[in-house]
């Protein structure tokens, strides 16, 4: 098989849906990770038992290749992952070519790992725990449009083991998620429009938005900083607002004043 990478041009291949992937990280003992395809559908999928499959890891601008053998019997060992940046998201792309043939007939692109505590959940915001080497937590958004993609929140892995454990910590909910919400509301006040764009990250962020009681199309002028900076802020306070960050703040005030939560 020729060359893939993580940017091959898939026009005109089948699309599988990255339902059917169950894949799965875990740190290798010796300071790096490895990973494995738990589960793969491939019935469902509608595939051939002898199509091949190949995965391309990748991880801000590192990437690694592996070739899997069939979708009927793939390799389940764990592959290891150490060339790949820590201080980047890393996601899956999935290829799919017939036995002997290297045209490619389909691909799944943007596939996440499961963590330890099970499924990523269907949220806005992903959590990732990695190693930050020294930093705690850092904010990763989707580049260029980036249709489908979420915001990633990259979390030091000896703090926050597993994605729930940050998302259910109290100080985590004060200190980070804000912030979060400030960087991504700043990303919808410089443009409101890709609101209502599908093909762009922001689009599912527009009944959030409405859910605050803010307006998802507001017009803001593009060098109007300061109306920006005031919208986002207004965003934050709202989000700050909802019950489970009011509870997160209640139990964090407790926790420095010696009280049980």
């Amino acid at each position: 098989m020729g060359q893939i990478t993580r940017t091959t041009n898939p026009t005109g291949l089948r699309q599988i849906d990255k339902k059917n992937f169950i894949v799965r990280v875990k740190d290798d003992g010796l300071g790096g990770r490895v990973f494995w395809i738990d589960y793969f559908n491939y019935l469902s999928a509608k595939l051939d038992a002898t199509v091949q499959i190949s995965c391309i890891a990748h991880a801000g601008n590192t990437e690694e290749s592996f070739d899997l053998g069939s979708v009927s019997d793939f390799n389940k060992e764990p592959l290891s992952l150490r060339t790949l940046a820590t201080d980047k998201p890393l996601k899956f792309r999935f290829i799919f070519n017939n036995p002997g043939e290297s045209l490619l007939i389909g691909y799944t692109d943007g596939v996440r790992a499961l963590d330890e505590a099970g499924k990523l959940g269907s949220s806005l915001v992903d959590i990732e725990p990695t190693s930050l080497h020294g930093v705690a937590w850092k904010l990763v958004l989707p580049e260029g449009t980036g249709a489908g993609e979420k915001p990633n929140v990259l979390v030091e892995k000896s703090l926050f083991p597993t994605a729930v454990s940050a998302a259910g910590h109290p100080w985590f909910g004060v200190l980070v998620m804000p912030e979060v919400m400030r960087q991504i509301a700043m990303s919808i006040a410089e443009n409101p429009s890709a609101l209502d764009d599908s093909e762009s990250w922001l689009a599912p962020w527009a009944d959030f938005i409405s859910s605050l009681d803010m307006e998802p199309s507001v017009e803001l002028e593009e060098d109007d900083t300061i109306a920006q900076i005031a919208w986002a802020d207004e965003v934050v306070h709202k989000f700050a607002g909802k019950g489970i960050f009011r509870h997160h703040m209640s139990n964090a005030l407790a926790e420095m004043n010696g009280e049980k939560s």
